[in-house]
């Protein structure tokens, strides 16, 4: 029942931030994309999706790897921090003399500064990395928390300050580089309170932990690569522009969830470490989660599906309306993705993360060959019709060849725990979407609160009055720790 606790705090904080990150994300987008041209808008997304990659390489997996260990010695801590800091020179030396070939690939001379700006934060990033892992491997995510929502205020005040005034597309990169070491100093300073700094080095003490992080970066390398892929084959195959149409689109469909993973990951790792060698509560535990997950994420994204044509009439101007296609595709593409959270969780605790790096590869090569294809043919909608071609067939294959291969016999059990959070999202579908086909208003405006409002209450109700169990439960739980007197309220309507 502590862990039980623990691990709902833990959500709970991370859902804060989270939340509080995805309404800002969205302002910001909104600002921007008003301020900036679509060519300026498409620069910050592909330098955002360069220092992404190279971002892999600072971590190297390491903070996972400290996470996964419930004990941990001051000479190992000590060395893999050294390793980060290594890392983090090298990565950044290598950005920062790399950058003109990565502009001319991309064929804008512009990135070249963008890139060099953003890649002085590799030199910072690793002085807070391993403070951020103590702390979520204690889960102690009310600290994170805190200082997620300072860096995500720092970063939005910075990049629309210096958008509104110069209108550049590198107001970006030094909101990025800003922000970013704004967070690095947090938790640089607050390590000191608790241990000495030490850079001292022992290869036989960080060996276990690199063997063990090696599969993660692998993982995060050909998972970045493959996701990004769409994105530098629209920048090559059709204009920077697409890719900042590309990148909206994105922003207010996949990242809903993208931004809600890590709230899951960070207290589920932990969480199942502590179960690891018990594979019946391991097995529980997977299922239920897979249940709470996607009845957060599908009621999101179904929304956003229905939703998506009045948003972007609303707030975007006529040069962006080319995505309202892109979104209701991505958010597709965003229901199977948002099943891999719990399996890569379950991987990590189990260190079979090599599974997953095999089925990447795979993904990757077929992924790229399908976006060139489609993409040469059908442009942009062809290429983002290949990511939800290949995301489809990742999430039926990671059930038979990653989840099975950690936990045996769920079969019927994890179809059910999909198919319960799917059911409950239908509500919304019906609802907004007859809203939808035939509007009351002839403001869009009027009509997304409408969509929006009936889609909530369609939700709530269909979560209160459900015949399920497991969303009982989820209802109770979930009001618990936002009141007690709201748990006896619904659990008392829906009887």
């Amino acid at each position: 029942m502590e862990l039980k606790n623990k691990t709902m705090q833990a959500v709970k904080w991370n859902f804060l931030a989270t939340a509080l990150g995805t309404v800002v994300g969205i302002v910001q987008l909104w600002a921007l994309s008003h301020i900036l041209a679509p060519q300026q808008y498409g620069i910050i997304s592909v330098a955002l999706m360069v220092v992404t990659f190279f971002n892999i390489f600072i971590d190297f997996g390491i903070s996972n790897a400290i996470i996964r260990r419930q004990e941990i010695t001051e000479i190992e801590l000590s060395s893999l921090y050294a390793i980060n800091v290594g890392l983090g020179v090298t990565t950044f030396l290598i950005v920062f003399f790399s950058s003109p070939l990565i502009a001319t690939f991309f064929k804008s001379s512009e990135l070249e500064f963008q890139i060099r700006i953003m890649s002085f934060l590799f030199l910072l990033a690793p002085f807070g990395q391993q403070q951020r892992a103590i702390m979520a491997r204690d889960m102690r995510f009310n600290f994170i928390a805190i200082v997620t929502i300072i860096t995500l205020l720092t970063n939005f005040v910075v990049v629309v300050g210096l958008a509104l005034l110069y209108k550049k597309a590198w107001a970006a990169s030094v909101a990025f580089f800003v922000s970013g070491a704004v967070n690095a100093a947090i938790f640089f300073i607050y390590s000191l309170r608790e241990r000495k700094f030490s850079l001292q080095f022992s290869w036989p003490a960080a060996k276990p932990h690199i063997r063990y992080s090696l599969q993660l970066v692998s993982d995060s390398m050909i998972n970045v690569v493959s996701i990004n892929t769409y994105p530098a084959l629209m920048a090559r195959l059709v204009s920077l522009s697409a890719i900042g149409g590309y990148n909206i689109a994105n922003s207010i469909s996949i990242m809903l969830i993208e931004r809600l993973k890590p709230v899951l990951t960070q207290a589920l790792f932990p969480a199942f470490a502590k179960i690891q060698n018990d594979d019946s509560r391991l097995a529980t535990n997977f299922l239920l989660v897979t249940t709470y997950g996607s009845l957060v994420n599908f009621p999101l994204l179904v929304g956003m599906f229905v939703a998506s044509s009045s948003i972007v009439a609303t707030f975007f101007n006529a040069e962006w309306q080319f995505i309202d296609n892109l979104v209701k595709i991505l958010c597709l593409v965003g229901m199977f993705r948002s099943l891999d959270v719990p399996v890569i969780s379950l991987l990590l605790v189990k260190a079979k993360m090599y599974l997953n790096v095999r089925m990447g590869i795979v993904k990757l090569v077929t992924g790229v060959v399908l976006a060139y294809v489609l993409g040469t043919r059908y442009g942009i909608t062809g290429i983002v019709c290949s990511f939800l071609i290949i995301q489809i067939g990742n999430t039926v294959l990671g059930y038979f060849v990653l989840v099975r291969a950690c936990l045996q016999g769920l079969g019927t059990a994890y179809i059910k725990a999909v198919l319960i959070p799917l059911a409950q999202a239908l509500p919304i579908l019906v609802v907004s979407g007859l809203i939808t086909l035939y509007p009351p208003s002839t403001h869009p405006s009027v009509n997304l609160a409408l969509v929006v409002g009936a889609g909530v209450v369609a939700y709530m109700l269909g979560l209160v009055f459900s015949p399920f169990a497991v969303v009982r439960d989820f209802v109770a739980l979930a009001s618990r720790n936002v009141s007690p007197k709201l748990e006896t309220l619904l659990m008392r309507r829906a009887k």
